[in-house]
C-alpha cells in the first residue's frame, strides 16, 4: 500500500491508494531457465614489453618527434619499454636527458626503460648525463 499526498488550496490530505496485485504465476506454463550469468570481463593486460628502434644522429631537434613516441609507449602501461640504440651513431645531451626523464615518468619501480646496444660514443654521452644506468646490453 502506498500513500499519495495531494494538496488542496486550504489543506493537505493523505489518501490511501491500492497497488495492483502482481499477476499470478500460470501453473501450466513451462518453467523458465535462469538466465546464464556471464562473468565480468577484465580489460586486456597491457603488453609486457614495448620496443622503439632508433637510428642516425639524434639531436635536440629530434625531441619534437621522439618525446611523443616515448610518451605513447609509457602510456600503454607496458612493464618494460626497450629503446634499441644500435643504429644511433651520435646523440646529444638533450636526448640523453629525454630518455632519463622518460624513465622517471614510468612512476613504478616494477616498470623499466631499458636502453639496448648503444655504440661506445652514445654510451659515453648517456653516462655523462646520468642515464648510463639505463643501459643493459
Amino acid at each position: 500500500m502506498t500513500t499519495l499526498l495531494t494538496r488542496t488550496p486550504d489543506r493537505a490530505t493523505t489518501l490511501p491508494q491500492q497497488q495492483p496485485a502482481p499477476p499470478a504465476a500460470d501453473p501450466t506454463a513451462p518453467a523458465r531457465a535462469a538466465a546464464p550469468v556471464t562473468p565480468p570481463v577484465a580489460p586486456p593486460a597491457p603488453p609486457a614489453v614495448r620496443q622503439l628502434v632508433l637510428s642516425g644522429a639524434l639531436a635536440r631537434a629530434d625531441s619534437s618527434w621522439l618525446e611523443p613516441q616515448l610518451e605513447e609507449l609509457v602510456a600503454t602501461g607496458a612493464r618494460t619499454v626497450e629503446v634499441d640504440l644500435s643504429g644511433v651513431e651520435a646523440m646529444d645531451g638533450s636526448i640523453a636527458r629525454l630518455l632519463l626523464r622518460t624513465s622517471w615518468h614510468l612512476g613504478d619501480p616494477a616498470r623499466a626503460l631499458l636502453l639496448l646496444h648503444p655504440q661506445p660514443v652514445v654510451r659515453r654521452v648517456l653516462r655523462f648525463y646520468g642515464a648510463g644506468g639505463l643501459v643493459v646490453r
